[in-house]
């Protein structure tokens, strides 16, 4: 069935509210770019529909700023992803299911009415309640009643349920477990606790101890410096954790594929034995059928283990396998993914440069987030709010639910616009270093990387990140060279960094109730659990993600980065070489992300030049005629 059928279901046969529903769902998927013929085709399936028109939850900076940039707010996306939900269940029966088993007096049942009477008595907290109902759905659909649930269960559905109902599924698991401090509840629960731990094992605890060892064994082997002399070979240096848990990780998914493939060899002891070419072609084909597996990483994954298995001796296997790479499609396409700009960055790039207004926009965003935030603390102080006395948590709960949720919203606005204005004026007047850098800045302490000197006749800011901070640190190491430290200082009637950077260290950052507790930059929001403690990732992306929708330019961390480097190759302003001293990374990989500009840009010179030209001609004819 496709929505198109789904749509002429609900019209001819849905109550009122369904009809609505088709309105909403409609929307949802337009902010998807998924409208008229695309719409009418798309299959009316639950697992595709989320897939395409994913719940907003969390942190979802890329959802988020998809659809701040049509002109929805939060809510009324979640709202409209829910109706093509409703619609999709009421057409397929899984509504008139759910409601079945909603509605079934069983085990589940005679457990929720004591519940129900704990939160009546005030024993257990209403939404602990509200919690157990996804639980208790996908237990009644897989006829599992509470008394027999095993945590294996539990884990099987976390790992193979859709991302959006794990979370849901999670709370429920907690919920059940914490019902067993109730004596009375206990011969309704099962035996023993069903929450899963807070990470899932990892795929080598799944193979048999045998294999595991094996492979540690080979890892021990592979990831060291190489030394083409066995006699110095106890001098190998080890190789990074990352790089480890690279080759771990490949070599426990070809086992864990070939032992799903082959079950008879789950007794084989010698890891040897299992890299035969016909078994090789088996699991490296199977990964290819696999949707969940990245092409990028696939290919990642077969180089690792040609390497691994060539480094323990086996030479023609690894060599066999790493011919693959350049023969299997999806190896093939995984290893170029990673030679080019993604086609979703790409898309973004050329929208910016095709609009005027939105290139001159994302040059000076951070003084439209600046003057953002001094509006927000001029209206804070204008309704008498002390923003700097009312920050700290317990002043906070001093003040009235009404006073309280006014501050809060004032504290909110301005630390984010504040902390936008900050990181983008160092991104477009420093230079675009990378996220996890420019949030673990340091401005004071022993190991800085930002050295503050706002003071005297020529105020500046110098920023100096050493190697092993940086992603590609290790090769800028390898080449004897290090990123330049880059100054940032009032260069122009335009340049307004300095000035920013000053109004938040005297006007934001006190505003966090633990900004004296750590040395980063940008304090965490919350506990600063070190004194290098900076703010969390998850929570940038949001307010990015906010911020850049308000001022009409929605965009995530790594645009700016983008968006700098494609301005500034489209407009002739720097060469590839001198943004990739800018960048930190190499010309090759400059040119790698950003030839597409100068080829669009060759290709509008020509039309240009052929243009004048034309015109030359025709006025040539029109005055001999």
């Amino acid at each position: 069935m496709t929505m198109k059928d789904a749509v002429s279901h609900i019209e001819a046969h849905g109550t009122k509210s369904q009809q609505q529903d088709i309105r909403k769902a409609r929307t949802a998927f337009v902010i998807h770019g998924i409208e008229g013929p695309d719409f009418d085709i798309f299959p009316a399936i639950l697992t595709e529909y989320e897939k395409a028109v994913p719940k907003l939850h969390g942190s979802m900076p890329a959802l988020q700023a998809l659809v701040n940039a049509a002109g929805v707010s939060n809510e009324s996306y979640k709202q409209f992803q829910r109706a093509g939900r409703r619609l999709i269940e009421a057409v397929t029966g899984a509504q008139a299911e759910k409601a079945e088993r909603k509605n079934r007096d069983d085990e589940w049942a005679v457990l929720l009415r004591q519940v129900d009477l704990l939160v009546t008595a005030g024993l257990v907290a209403a939404q602990d309640r509200v919690a157990m109902t996804a639980l208790v759905d996908t237990c009644r659909a897989a006829d599992v009643d509470p008394a027999i649930l095993t945590l294996d269960q539990a884990e099987n559905w976390i790992s193979t349920t859709h991302v959006a109902q794990r979370k849901s599924l999670r709370k429920g698991l907690k919920v059940l477990d914490n019902l067993r401090g109730f004596d009375r509840l206990r011969p309704l629960l099962p035996p023993r606790p069903v929450t899963p731990g807070s990470r899932p094992a990892s795929r080598l605890t799944t193979l048999p101890e045998p294999l595991q060892r094996a492979i540690n064994t080979w890892v021990d082997v592979a990831a060291r410096t190489q030394v083409k002399d066995p006699g110095y070979a106890h001098l190998a240096e080890p190789l990074s954790e990352s790089t480890r848990a690279g080759y771990s990780a490949a070599t426990s998914l070809y086992v864990k594929t070939l032992l799903d493939l082959y079950p008879g060899l789950s007794n084989e002891t010698d890891l040897s034995r299992l890299f035969t070419e016909d078994q090789v072609d088996c699991v490296l084909a199977a990964w290819g059928r696999n949707e969940a597996h990245k092409a990028r990483t696939m290919a990642s994954y077969a180089a690792d283990l040609g390497a691994l298995l060539q480094r323990n001796g086996l030479t023609e296997a690894g060599s066999y396998v790493t011919g693959l790479i350049a023969v299997l499609p999806h190896l093939v396409e995984g290893r170029f993914a990673g030679n080019a700009m993604g086609p979703k960055v790409k898309r973004w790039c050329e929208t910016l440069l095709r609009d005027p207004q939105k290139t001159n926009l994302f040059q000076i965003q951070h003084v439209e987030y600046y003057r953002r935030a001094l509006e927000t603390l001029a209206a804070a102080k204008r309704n008498g709010h002390d923003l700097p006395h009312l920050s700290p948590p317990e002043v906070l709960a001093t003040l009235s639910e009404t006073e309280r949720g006014a501050v809060k919203k004032a504290l909110r606005t301005a630390r984010m616009f504040g902390v936008i204005a900050a990181y983008s004026a160092i991104a477009l007047e420093g230079a675009p270093f990378r996220r996890q850098n420019m949030l673990s800045m340091r401005h004071t302490g022993p190991s800085k990387t930002m050295f503050l000197h706002l003071t005297g006749r020529s105020p500046h800011v110098i920023i100096k990140f050493p190697n092993a901070e940086l992603k590609n640190g290790k090769f800028l190491s390898e080449r004897g060279e290090e990123m330049e430290a880059i100054t940032i200082e009032k260069r122009g009637p335009g340049d307004h960094a300095v000035e920013i950077i000053r109004f938040y260290l005297t006007a934001i950052r006190p505003l966090f109730p633990e900004a004296d507790k750590t040395h980063a930059f940008f304090p965490p929001l919350g506990t600063a659990s070190s004194n290098n403690s900076g703010f969390a990732k998850e929570t940038f992306y949001t307010w990015l993600a906010e911020a850049s929708a308000e001022i009409g330019l929605p965009m995530n961390s790594h645009n700016f980065r983008h968006g700098y480097c494609s301005i500034d190759i489209n407009e002739g302003r720097r060469s590839m070489e001198d943004l990739a001293k800018v960048l930190g990374d190499t010309v090759a990989v400059v040119q790698r992300n950003y030839a597409w500009v100068n080829a669009k840009q060759s290709v509008l010179n020509v039309q240009r030049d052929t243009a004048r030209r034309r015109a030359e001609i025709l006025k040539a004819r029109g005055a001999v005629t």
